[in-house]
């Protein structure tokens, strides 16, 4: 009988990944006490992103919290639904150069997600728990990655701090060549 091999057990990597995102698709109908137990992990993920990107571009943070709290929100029809915060930072300078980079700072999961995949096998043995390990640790970072509308509001709120980060990134973009040459 054949071993399995570095490919199967991705393979097996890639069905966890289906299961957690089907879970993570089917996880409201099993009440609020799994559906918040199922998003702590990326919930801590993404708020500590909130709160490191504040701390670094000097949005001073005061506040910071994964301890679920009710919410309330009247729709249209006049009906009341109720749903729940699963974190939050609270920062004290929203101002033009923190708002910006703190709303979208879940985002910056991603390349340390790619980072982890790229780089796991340097640190754990290629074998199947840690292959597993790796998949699951992957799908978390992403799943914090996910900015709310709570984020983007936060985000845009600034529109001077929506300038100054535009005209970097153009003028990253205009001189590109020129960067990758100085940085290789």
């Amino acid at each position: 009988m054949n071993q399995l091999s570095g490919a199967d057990w991705h393979f097996a990597g890639l069905i966890l990944v289906i299961v957690l995102a089907a879970v993570h698709g089917r996880i409201g109908t099993a009440g609020p006490f799994w559906q918040i137990l199922y998003a702590l992990p990326a919930t801590l993920l993404h708020e500590l992103s909130h709160l490191v990107v504040a701390f670094v571009t000097g949005g001073r943070p005061t506040g910071f919290s994964i301890i679920p709290t009710p919410r309330f929100a009247t729709l249209a029809d006049g009906t009341v639904r109720r749903g729940w915060v699963l974190g939050s930072v609270t920062i004290r300078n929203a101002g033009p150069l923190a708002s910006l980079p703190t709303g979208l700072a879940p985002l910056l999961l991603i390349p340390v997600a790619w980072f982890l995949y790229h780089h796991w096998f340097a640190w754990f043995p290629a074998d199947l728990y840690h292959t597993l390990c790796l998949h699951l640790t992957v799908y978390l970072f992403v799943a914090g990655a996910v900015p709310s509308t709570q984020d983007l509001l936060v985000a845009f709120s600034n529109l001077t701090g929506v300038a100054i980060y535009g005209t970097l990134m153009a003028l990253c973009w205009v001189w590109r060549v020129e960067l990758v040459s100085l940085f290789s």
